[in-house]
């Protein structure tokens, strides 16, 4: 990763994302091979690279009997300087620091995290599904946040299960499978080859051969006079071809993580042992 870049980490439930973020905190020591981070081995010198990154876990834990701002003095007091951003964390994302963190919402809570992990401005962001819990207000703010960070120079690595989200921040996006990064894409190249559904409605009913010919068409379902086409790739080719027809609508349908994972694993992958996927850098 570069600085002054987002890279977005991807893969199912079990590929080895919760893992990595913790070997790269230096929370799990790697059975063969090393995790490197700001130069430095992330398991013999974690202690120096934490002076430089704010991490978000998973699963966010804190001290419920604490009042956030007492929980960000104590944080606050193994660092050699104050958080500088702290003040402005807090009110951008409406936390109010006098209450108890036992009191708040699963959102104010993830709000907390938040604070806790840029509030002393790092070099590197390590975030494990950052917006959980945060109303889409305050994810638009947390996203404004994060570029802002980039444009300051700091890297984020931000590991995410809202396909939507890693599209609007990140620069490349990596693909994890049984522990393996099998694929690094640009997130403009990660647009293009994803699996997208199309329903398109025409005034009357149409043929489907001639779209079902189209190299970026995978399927064609008819329901009366409406197509789901599910396609990948460019859609110039189909456009034309449905403009000669006369359209009444056409919407696309937000990808799931399925559709997506599928386009990088394909079907019946997902338990092949026989071929491993080739290791990449980040």
């Amino acid at each position: 990763m570069a600085a002054g870049e987002i890279f977005g980490f991807l893969g199912p439930n079990g590929a080895g994302k919760t893992t990595t973020i913790r070997l790269l905190m230096g929370m799990l020591r790697p059975a063969s091979g090393s995790a490197r981070v700001l130069g430095y081995d992330a398991w013999k010198r974690s202690t120096e690279i934490k002076r430089h990154i704010g991490h978000i876990p998973g699963d966010v834990r804190l001290y419920e009997h604490m009042r956030v701002e007492e929980l960000l003095d104590y944080i606050d007091g193994f660092r050699a300087s104050p958080g500088r951003l702290r003040a402005e964390l807090l009110e951008r994302l409406e936390l109010a620091a006098h209450k108890k963190i036992k009191s708040l919402s699963r959102g104010n809570k993830q709000k907390v995290a938040i604070v806790l992990a840029v509030m002393h401005d790092p070099d590197i962001l390590i975030l494990d599904e950052p917006t959980l819990g945060l109303d889409p207000l305050m994810q638009q703010a947390f996203y404004t946040i994060l570029l802002e960070l980039k444009q300051r120079g700091k890297t984020v690595f931000l590991s995410s299960h809202i396909l939507s989200e890693v599209e609007r921040v990140c620069d490349r996006v990596g693909i994890v499978k049984d522990g393996q990064l099998i694929e690094v894409q640009a997130i403009e190249s990660l647009r293009q080859n994803k699996i997208r559904h199309m329903d398109v409605t025409f005034a009357k009913e149409v043929k489907i051969e001639e779209l079902s010919l189209l190299p970026q068409v995978l399927e064609v379902q008819k329901h009366d006079n409406v197509l789901r086409i599910t396609l990948r790739g460019d859609i110039d080719a189909i456009i034309k071809e449905l403009a000669r027809h006369q359209v009444v609508d056409l919407t696309f349908a937000q990808p799931s993580l399925e559709d997506f994972f599928l386009s990088f694993y394909g079907p019946g992958q997902k338990n092949d042992t026989k071929s491993q996927p080739a290791k990449k850098n980040i």
